[in-house]
């Protein structure tokens, strides 16, 4: 990692003179493999990320991160993108030509088609069975580096695009750590949801005497655009601050979020609390959603050592106003096995209110190994 940063700092350097930011990569590469129910899954996946810092010799140093490719086992060769063209031809008179646009070769599961041509096709009185083309004008995450920081000692300033202020959900009880594990569990009938907690806007975090203090406000939830219009009627903004101070051995944090939205507005605030125990941490947590359904949660945890390795057990149980509460426990153990390399496994379970939108499995364990670099 070093020597690639040094690298990278002496060819930057080449081209604009002085090389006066710091810049560090990031890289990782994961295998997981999912059994739930009769369904056994494998996510195959690596991350890559950059960051750049720059100090501006007054006392505030200047960064910003952004183009990471992550592993998302929700997505299709992990980048987002929509189909080029899509249509079908159908019903053709008799030979009657029609240019349509079909795939240049063919639609293997797992390959981008990435390239589509127009073909002429004449038919013979009858119906043409068009084709339609897959994403091919894919994008790698359109708001990188959107986001930059003012860090000095009085505290840092961020400004951006994708800034969260989901500071009210101080929900403990989910300790998996792995995007698979969830895939293909039923939906829960009981969930907060804080509203709008992202989108173009600001936040800013500091310090007084030991208590830590962060304040977030989004002129526009849910707009990823550069170009927005921040006087609209139709904005939905947000505005959240959180707190934690220590208290005697306890370590307590609360946080609050308003979200406007053209239906109904939502107020959220969450308490959590933390403590040594034995070998560990103990954890509880409390959340309370205002809303049209109101919701809350609640939420506990343990986190230990054993040996070098870290054990945690969660549960948490939601409830929504005219629902079936939601309960969810999760355990996970991680084990290191050298540098930047481990192998863990963890599981979850549902039960009680589940399955009412969409039916599907209620426990999950995944096995996997991940590598940083």
């Amino acid at each position: 990692m070093k020597k690639l940063i040094a690298i990278i700092s002496v060819l930057a350097a080449g081209f604009v003179g002085t090389a006066k930011a710091d810049i560090t990569m990031s890289a990782g590469q994961s295998l997981e493999i999912q059994s739930s129910g009769d369904v056994t899954n494998v996510s195959i996946g690596g991350s890559l990320g950059f960051a750049f810092s720059q100090d501006l010799g007054n006392g505030v140093t200047v960064s910003m991160s952004g183009l990471t490719f992550d592993n998302d086992v929700a997505v299709v060769d992990n980048i987002v993108g929509t189909a080029d063209t899509t249509g079908t031809v159908s019903t053709l008179g008799a030979s009657t030509t029609a240019n349509i646009i079909v795939p240049l070769h063919a639609n293997v599961a797992g390959t981008d088609l990435n390239n589509t041509g127009t073909a002429n096709v004449v038919t013979a009185v009858g119906t043409f069975a068009g084709g339609t083309a897959t994403a091919s004008n894919k994008g790698i995450d359109g708001d990188a580096f959107e986001q930059i920081s003012f860090a000095s000692a009085n505290g840092t300033l961020t400004y951006g695009s994708d800034i969260e202020v989901d500071y009210a959900d101080t929900g403990v009880g989910d300790v998996t750590g792995s995007d698979l594990t969830a895939v293909g569990l039923a939906s829960s009938d009981s969930a907060i949801n804080l509203g709008g907690t992202l989108g173009n806007g600001i936040s800013y975090t500091t310090s007084v005497g030991g208590t830590a203090l962060k304040i977030g406000y989004l002129m526009a939830s849910g707009v990823g655009n550069d170009l927005f219009d921040s006087s609209a009627a139709a904005n939905n903004s947000t505005v959240a601050i959180s707190t934690s101070v220590p208290v005697g051995p306890l370590s307590a944090s609360i946080g609050y979020t308003s979200a406007s939205a053209a239906g109904d507005d939502t107020n959220s605030i969450g308490v959590s609390t933390s403590m040594s125990v034995g070998s560990g941490t103990l954890s509880a947590s409390y959340v309370s959603v205002d809303t049209t359904n109101d919701s809350t949660e609640m939420g506990f945890a343990y986190t230990a050592a054993m040996g070098s390795a870290t054990l945690s057990i969660g549960y948490q149980q939601a409830d929504t106003d005219g629902q079936d509460n939601t309960n969810m426990t999760s355990a996970r153990i991680s084990q290191p096995v050298g540098t930047g390399a481990s192998v863990f496994a963890e599981m979850i379970n549902l039960s009680g209110g589940t399955g009412t939108a969409t039916a599907g499995e209620t426990s999950s364990i995944v096995l996997g190994s991940a590598f940083t670099f």
